[in-house]
């Protein structure tokens, strides 16, 4: 289960999604957002990722995607990686902790 733009919920640990290649990025926060622009442009992007899931590949062990999250790489129905996908249109940031209320 999708829990936000870069967080999937598994039996097990969580995975953090990146993008092929393992690059990680940023996205708007749901939980604890910084203001209510974050919380409902966050809540736009996890709404676009879920329409678009597919196929999730873990690409990392327990842990290695920090706060105890695997990392991995989701591609939509279409075989696209979603994580890109979201980058194109400006909806994740390549460095980690961005400010999305600038």
């Amino acid at each position: 289960m999708l829990i936000d733009g870069d967080t999937v919920r598994l039996d097990g640990p969580n995975v953090r999604l990146t993008r092929e290649g393992n690059a990680p990025y940023d996205t708007l926060e749901t939980w604890r957002p910084q203001n209510r622009s974050e919380a409902k442009l966050g809540d736009q992007k996890t709404g676009a990722a879920r329409a678009m899931t597919g196929t999730l590949c873990v690409i990392g062990g327990p842990g290695s995607g920090g706060y105890g999250r695997m990392p991995g790489v989701l591609y939509g129905a279409d075989g696209r990686d979603v994580g890109r996908a979201h980058f194109d249109r400006g909806l994740v940031k390549t460095s980690m902790n961005a400010d999305w209320c600038a």
